[in-house]
Formats: structure tokens, sequence, C-alpha cells
């Protein structure tokens, strides 16, 4: 024999934000609000906490499957996400670092461009450009590298990565670039021989 519970106010079965009055038999047209309980927002906590770490998961499953087999790339958290505008005024100037396997990755700006050539005596390139952070690498957890499109142009010193890192990952765990602008200044003949790059990116409490 099944029991009904006695008269009394219970959770409303179809909107569980108010309480409705049960008479031991039905439910009447009785309602109250409901505050949310302690176990109802640990319970919220919890599940956005899940949905957090979800999303987070998601999106490194994403660059994990356009990067290497144990973690993302530069490149494949770039390919995985959209750039925003930048965040005027780009005041922070920040002097790239350029290994010397970085500089053959210059060279195609310079060919793609219809104004600056590169010469022994130097050229200079200005661009709009993406700030990529990638803290999923336990090799660099602070690296953010700087492309323009596609290219590769150098990396934040790691003062600058450190302090600009955790705000452009959080960004990007949703996808989301970060945008500048750049000046890549270099000199070669056939090859680029040597470059300086400098990067504007704002001010760190514009990312916070």
């Amino acid at each position: 024999m099944t029991q009904t519970p006695p008269a009394g106010w219970f959770p409303d079965p179809q909107d569980a934000a108010q309480w409705r009055y049960w008479d031991g038999a039905a439910w009447t047209e009785h309602r109250s609000p409901r505050t949310p309980t302690a176990t109802d927002q640990l319970n919220k906590a919890g599940q956005d906490l899940a949905d957090g770490l979800n999303r987070g998961i998601t999106a490194v499953g994403g660059w994990l499957q356009q990067g290497t087999a144990t973690h993302p790339t530069f490149a494949s958290v770039a390919a995985s996400c959209r750039d925003e505008g930048p965040r005027d005024p780009l005041s922070h100037p920040v002097d790239l670092v350029l290994r010397p396997a970085d500089l053959p990755g210059l060279l195609p700006l310079f060919a793609a461009s219809s104004t600056v050539a590169l010469t022994p005596t130097g050229g200079t390139i200005e661009d709009t450009c993406r700030f990529v952070p990638n803290p999923w690498d336990p090799a660099d957890p602070t690296g953010v590298a700087v492309l323009v499109g596609s290219v590769l142009v150098g990396r934040f010193p790691p003062s600058d990565a450190a302090a600009y890192c955790p705000p452009l990952a959080r960004l990007a765990s949703g996808h989301v670039l970060a945008t500048g602008t750049v000046q890549v200044w270099a000199q070669g003949q056939g090859q680029v021989e040597s470059a300086r790059v400098t990067a504007r990116i704002g001010e760190l409490s514009a990312y916070s």
C-alpha cells in the first residue's frame, strides 16, 4: 500500500524555485518563493565547477587532436580560437624573444609584403598580431607566443609571460585570442639573418 505524505509545504514539482502546499491528498495552488538552502548553493557551485572543467577538457581535447599526443601546441591552440578586437589602448610594449630557429619563419612575412622587402640594411613590417598562451605545455607553463596570421614572430620574455599567461589562458579556454599590433624588423639577403620584434598589448588590467 502506497503512503501519501502528510499535508505541508514541499518543493513545487513544477518549479523548484518555489514551495507548494500539499494538502495530504493533492497539490493546491498555494505557492511561496523558496530561499536556496546551503545544500542548493553547494550543488550549484559544484555544477558550475563541473561545467568549467568540462569546457576546459573539451577545449584541451580539441587542441590535443591538432597538437601532439601529450599536450597542445601554440599552433593547435591558435587554430581552435577566434580573434577578438584589440583592447585599446595598446600601451604596453613587449620586446619579444626570438630563437635562432624562429628566424627562417619570418621570411614569409616579407615574401608576402608588396611594400617591404628583406634587404641587407633591414626592413620593417607592421601588422596586427595574436597572443597565444599555452599553459597546458608542462615544459613551458607560462608560455605566450605571438603570431601574425599563422606565422610565429616571437615569444613573450619570462616576466611578461608569467603576468599575461593566466588571463590570456582564460580567454583561450573560451576559444578567444587577444590581439594587438607588432613591429617586425629584419635584415638579410635571401634569408633572415637577424631580427627584432616588438609587440603592443593592452595593460594587464584590461584582461583581468
